[in-house]
């Protein structure tokens, strides 16, 4: 027990002693190299697409561009030019589904690094679909990095808007066509 609590005694010395006042400021130290301009601290891209549904597939694959590249760690959200109202542009987000009496229709997509699959499925007829439902979409592809998509983030993703917002995406970025007006 003896031995212990000497163990403990030198111990407890040993730290003690170690306090002190803090010495002199070192030499500066050297600058370090520059590194590779970003892009003005863009993190977030938006590319604009515009497309029809045509059979047999019902599926539009849009292809990032060459320019971009897209890290294994982000996400894709897709968001389709619904309706406009009193000029005001309404986005939805994917996947979208619509009711019918004869059954559903889903709006939906999925992605790689490289590009994003649009399509249309579900229990409906797709070949019995009326032009309101296949021709004359605009579509907008957001690429959020990774290190926004995995943490939890205080806006609605599928809002487009808060989005655009909270991303920084200007408007100036997109094109700005004037667009079909889309049916109920």
């Amino acid at each position: 027990m003896k031995s212990l609590k000497s163990l403990l005694l030198v111990i407890g010395i040993i730290f003690t002693s170690c306090i002190g006042p803090q010495g002199l400021e070192g030499l500066p130290g050297r600058d370090g190299l520059d590194g590779i301009d970003g892009t003005n601290g863009e993190e977030s891209f938006v590319f604009e697409y515009e497309f029809s549904f045509t059979a047999t597939d019902y599926s539009v694959l849009l292809n990032l561009p060459t320019d971009f590249t897209m890290l294994d760690s982000d996400v894709i959200l897709v968001y389709l030019l619904w309706e406009i109202k009193d000029d005001i542009e309404i986005w939805r987000a994917l996947p979208q589904t619509l009711y019918f009496e004869d059954g559903l229709l889903h709006y939906n997509y999925d992605f790689t690094k490289f590009d994003a699959n649009i399509f249309l499925d579900g229990t409906v007829n797709l070949d019995g679909l009326g032009a309101a439902y296949t021709d004359n979409w605009v579509a907008r592809i957001v690429v959020v990095p990774g290190q926004f998509a995995s943490g939890r983030t205080a806006i609605d993703l599928l809002d487009y808007n808060q989005v655009r917002e909270y991303y920084d995406l200007s408007p100036s970025k997109l094109a700005t066509a004037e667009y079909a007006t889309r049916p109920n």
